[in-house]
């Protein structure tokens, strides 16, 4: 699939047309991968690795610019690095020489000074080059295809440390065009690392859907300790595009990126896109709490469960864990539940009150 170059006045390298789903895409990133730097890179150097570059710059049809993935990568790195005291490395992975030439004119164009490795390559060579520079380095992964041809065996080789992560973009919208096409039959059994999809594909509808994502996170599950899925649905129809799916090895993990996406899309763990009557962000709140207050109660009932154990299973059904801690604020006051909060004094020995990870939840029978 190819984009279309465009061309603006004063600026020496070509763009590509932005949609409103890759803006949402990019900020969620953005965001998430400056957390990522800011955490992991306290303590470690850290690699970048974008395996599908593309051109670097983007413009809306109100000609206003925006940067893709590699640029603000670096734009993130160049503002830590510093601060941090640590080696921040990115990497470019593409086939088309023609976008890492225009990506090094957006480097240059920017005065982007920290390094940036350009490497014309398919995504597993040009990944599996880097890996052997730096076997065990923590590395965070942006797998952001045009179509749905990858190969499960490279989620494997992701994991090369602990501290690694994965944002991938699962094209959905393509896969449930082919999944009953022969001829891509071994391209999906590469995607999932297994031939089980085709039970899938007498599937209609949200079934379908839920069951082509659901085995391919399970899939995910093998290799990294949470696995969450962020639906994004196309602009002006009621249908899935993609999904991102991030995979990581921490808890905290999985926190933030449901923080961030929630953050640019008015505290839902979705893309609706502009025109399916997205509610505020205080509306969300309020209708949520209520609706989580009924899932916590029915789940948990006679329990007694950690925060964090509560927070990760909210996440799964789509409740952020700030609303998840708001929810089981209003249930303690209500008497529903009973915190047990573990230390239960600050260290300036107050009596505490907030809702931390190792906190035990009793729910009531």
């Amino acid at each position: 699939m190819a984009n279309e170059k465009k061309y603006i006045e004063g600026y020496p390298f070509y763009f590509w047309e932005i949609k409103d789903h890759t803006k949402v895409k990019h900020r969620v990133f953005a965001e998430y991968f400056d957390n990522y730097v800011k955490i992991v890179g306290k303590y470690y150097d850290i690699n970048y690795i974008d395996c599908f570059g593309g051109c670097g710059a983007y413009v809306d049809e109100n000609q206003d610019i925006y940067f893709g993935s590699p640029i603000l990568a670096a734009f993130i790195a160049q503002e830590n690095t510093e601060k941090l005291n640590r080696k921040i490395r990115i990497f470019v992975v593409d086939t088309d020489k023609e976008n890492l030439d225009n990506l090094q004119k957006i480097i240059e164009f920017k005065n982007i000074k920290i390094p940036i490795e350009l490497i014309n390559d398919n995504y597993k060579e040009g990944t599996e080059k880097v890996l052997q520079k730096y076997p065990s380095t923590p590395t965070f992964y942006l797998i952001d295809p045009f179509g749905y041809s990858l190969d499960y065996k490279f989620f494997e080789m992701t994991k090369n440390d602990k501290r690694s992560e994965i944002l991938v973009n699962f094209m959905y919208n393509g896969l449930n065009r082919g999944i009953s096409v022969e001829k891509v039959k071994q391209t999906i059994n590469n995607l999932y690392g297994t031939d089980e999809w085709e039970k899938i594909k007498d599937l209609k509808g949200y079934e379908r859907e839920k069951e082509a994502v659901g085995l391919f996170v399970r899939q995910l599950e093998k290799i990294f300790s949470y696995v969450k899925e962020y639906k994004i649905r196309f602009r002006d129809k009621d249908r899935t595009y993609y999904y991102l799916i991030h995979g990581c090895n921490h808890p905290k993990g999985i926190d933030v990126m449901s923080a961030s996406f929630a953050s640019h899309n008015d505290g839902n763990l979705e893309h609706k896109g502009p025109k399916q009557g997205q509610i505020s962000l205080l509306e969300n709140m309020e209708y949520r709490i209520q609706e989580i207050s009924e899932f916590l109660l029915q789940k948990y009932k006679g329990q007694r469960v950690s925060f964090l154990q509560i927070s990760i299973e909210g996440i799964k059904e789509g409740y952020i864990s700030s609303f998840v801690r708001k929810t089981l604020y209003k249930l303690e006051e209500e008497g529903k539940i009973q915190i047990i909060r573990i230390p239960p004094h600050t260290s300036k020995k107050r009596e505490r009150k907030s809702i931390e990870e190792n906190d035990i939840i009793v729910f009531k029978e």
